[in-house]
């Protein structure tokens, strides 16, 4: 690959998957999608139980419902998140602009700060 701005080559080139999917951030989004399906799913399908004595469901998370709430928030975020980058990765050889290549990265690397904070 050619050199070019922002760790992508000269914009306009043909679309090549198999050099995508060998990159490594691509690999690290697909892996942070699933495990963001898994989060999401087991705590909706498991996460809360119905006592017989009980007519509410409750959260199996200290019976606190805003856990459940959180686990399901962070879950779906996370999803959607993978998925808008990873249709930036498709999408990033095809944009000519340096600036909003610029603003693309500069993008992620925002968001995956903000992930990652405590």
């Amino acid at each position: 690959m050619e050199g070019g701005a922002y760790g992508a080559g000269k914009a306009g080139g043909a679309f090549d998957p198999y050099t995508l999917v060998r990159q490594p951030h691509t690999i690290l989004r697909v892996v942070s999608w699933v495990f963001s399906i898994v989060v999401f799913g087991s705590i909706v399908n498991e996460g809360y139980l119905n006592s017989p004595s009980e007519s509410e469901e409750f959260c199996i998370y200290n019976r606190n419902p805003n856990a459940c709430g959180y686990g399901v928030t962070v879950g779906v975020l996370a999803f959607l998140t993978c998925l808008l980058y990873l249709a930036l990765d498709v999408y990033f050889p095809q944009i000519s602009s340096v600036k909003d290549r610029k603003k693309a990265v500069l993008s992620d690397i925002g968001v995956s700060a903000w992930e990652t904070r405590p």
